[in-house]
């Protein structure tokens, strides 16, 4: 008797497998992530071993009189120890001893290696600095007069003792050449052509062309020029919210807020405010605005009332929320991965004024809804398409997706106290649900942002350049120059500045380029409240004009499409032209500046 063997279920099913539907790209995202993965446990090491380097034919104590040794501690934080200290030195006469720890230098607390190596490059003959030491657990300050800067001492990297060997001619006429191409580039950016990650690999490439040749910018010192720690935050919380959104979470929240919404229409545009701060808080805010504008269209097309005051808000909303915590934009992944911040930090310094700031928006929107008014006829009638039943997997993804969120905060949370970075935290918790979440993985990699990625790779290696070249530093001594050796001052000037290019560049490229220029300001003040200048400034900026954020051309755009497909006849035209968003945001950009201004000043005089 012959029986039919018995039908065995295949573990390797396309999509809904445990592993199935891992294809060649899935491979290589998969490649990717674990690159990253090792770079943020010891990419800092091996930039380190290449260019910390001690170069020969140098006095190993300086004029200063003391020898020290950079290195990091478990949590990130930088250790600077004074290994040996010059008999009838400077370093001597001022009481400093082997075995102390420099904390902080005129007051400002070294959150970073990165931040260290700057401040000590800065450091001019002449000069007498405050240093912070800690010696036995307690903390005491010494001044020490500097007769040469710490640059002989030869603890400087490679490609800052390269440019200082050139002639001043030889500098000059290179700054002035890299200059050139920046000022070409942020035109063409400013411009808004299309394809912007083609035109920033083009003059990345450029730069290291050009740099090779002058002998100050070759292709390894681009390569570690590419922040990517920032990368890993941004792609691993990439991957968390495309899941999240192909599981229908974020259109299942909104909807339930419009059902509460009801026929208010001040109670409408609040609503759908709070949830779009609400959701920048943690997710990219392009996504977010992919979620929420379609449907505030949807329901403007159902209830017939103009939806660009909403827009409008919404766009702003994100902006805030973004800039309340360390993952809700670029500008936070930047400050927080290369600066060494802690999640909790950005919770404590940020959200509250960012709250604040929400308050005065919707109040200055509420004092405005006269002449935008909302009219609602009738009975609120949602669309079905908001309030359908979802799918089982849909369920499944949603609880995994927010098991797995809930738990990268809290890793987020107590990182820096188990020597874990956040950005290997992000792209674990990317990983884990681009393997289990259930949901179609070539979905998931179509929703990653990989054009952002690969234009923000290219910029940090267009900002690279610029560093190289020793632009960015002569603009750090200007700022420096116009706050009057006020660190106060210092904060809001680089505020204001950093909101007036953002409003017309955008807001990742200005933080891409401040930074450096931040980081090279050797009179900030301490508890990284030059970083919280900058955020605040770079927040203000993207919510003047339609082109401050991403998320503004992305709205309007949905906006023109809606339009369009439903035959919506707006007043004006179907569009937010950009004297429509800056008659706002404008005003907005000036109350949010105006406001924070007095916050930086508080954290300046009583921190």
């Amino acid at each position: 008797m012959i029986t039919a063997a018995p039908r065995t279920k295949n573990r390797w099913t396309p999509r809904t497998g445990r592993f199935g539907g891992i294809d060649g790209n899935a491979i290589v995202l998969l490649g990717l992530i674990c690159f990253l993965v090792l770079w943020s446990f010891w990419g800092d090491g091996v930039e380190e071993a290449i260019y910390d380097q001690t170069f020969p034919g140098y006095n190993a104590y300086g004029d200063v009189g003391v020898k020290i040794s950079v290195s990091k501690a478990p949590g990130g934080q930088p250790i600077i120890e004074v290994l040996a200290v010059s008999s009838n030195s400077p370093a001597a006469r001022a009481g400093l001893m082997p075995g102390d720890l420099i904390m902080g230098m005129n007051g400002r607390i070294l959150s970073s290696t990165g931040i260290a190596w700057r401040y000590l490059d800065n450091m001019k003959a002449g000069e007498t600095v405050q240093w912070t030491i800690n010696r036995n657990g307690r903390n005491r300050s010494i001044h020490i007069h500097l007769n040469q800067g710490f640059g002989a001492t030869g603890i400087l990297r490679n490609k800052a003792l390269m440019f200082r060997s050139l002639s001043a001619t030889r500098q000059f006429v290179i700054t002035l050449l890299f200059f050139k191409l920046s000022l070409i580039l942020f035109y063409l950016l400013y411009r808004r052509l299309r394809n912007r990650t083609l035109i920033v690999a083009l003059f990345a490439v450029k730069f290291v062309l050009i740099g090779s040749f002058l002998g100050v910018y070759n292709p390894l010192d681009a390569f570690f020029a590419i922040k990517f720690n920032t990368l890993s935050l941004l792609l691993g919380m990439s991957i968390i919210t495309v899941v999240l959104n192909e599981a229908g979470f974020f259109k299942r929240v909104a909807g339930r807020i419009s059902v509460y919404a009801g026929e208010s229409p001040l109670r409408m545009f609040i609503s759908f405010c709070l949830i779009t701060y609400f959701f920048s808080l943690l997710v990219n805010n392009l996504t977010t605005i992919l979620v929420v504008v379609p449907i505030t269209l949807k329901l403007a097309a159902t209830l017939k009332f103009d939806p660009r005051p909403l827009i409008v808000g919404e766009v702003v909303s994100s902006n805030l929320g973004g800039a309340s915590t360390m993952v809700g934009d670029f500008p936070n992944m930047l400050i927080a991965s290369q600066a060494g911040i802690g999640f909790g930090q950005f919770i404590i310094f940020l959200m509250p004024i960012c709250l604040i700031l929400l308050g005065l928006m919707l109040l200055y929107f509420k004092v405005k809804m006269a002449r935008y008014p909302l009219p609602v006829p009738g009975k609120t009638c949602v669309p079905e398409s908001l309030t359908g039943r979802e799918t089982p997997i849909e369920r499944r993804a949603q609880r995994r997706g927010l098991f797995v969120l809930a738990h990268v905060i809290f890793l987020f949370v107590i990182s820096s106290f188990i020597s874990l970075k956040p950005s290997a935290v992000a792209l674990l918790g990317g990983m884990s649900l681009f393997l289990f979440s259930g949901i179609d993985r070539k979905k998931i990699m179509g929703g990653i942002a990989f054009g952002d990625i690969l234009f923000f790779a290219g910029l940090f290696v267009v900002v690279g350049g610029l560093e190289a070249s020793g632009m960015l530093n002569h603009i750090s001594r200007g700022l420096e120059i116009s706050s009057f050796g006020r660190p106060w001052l210092l904060c809001l000037v680089l505020m204001w500045s950093a909101a007036l290019l953002t409003a017309f560049l955008n807001a990742g490229p200005t933080a891409a380029l401040f930074f450096p220029v931040a980081m090279g300001c050797t009179l900030s003040p301490p508890h990284h409240i030059i970083w919280w200048a900058l955020s605040l400034g770079i927040l203000a900026g993207s919510s003047a004009t339609v082109f401050g954020a991403t998320a503004g051309p992305v709205s309007v755009t949905l906006l023109e499409k809606f339009s369009a497909e439903n035959r919506l006849g707006l007043a004006g035209g179907n569009t937010i032209t950009f004297r429509q968003f800056a008659e706002t945001g404008v005003p907005l950009m000036l109350i949010f500046l105006f406001v924070s201004s007095i916050y930086v000043i508080f954290l300046c005089h009583y921190l």
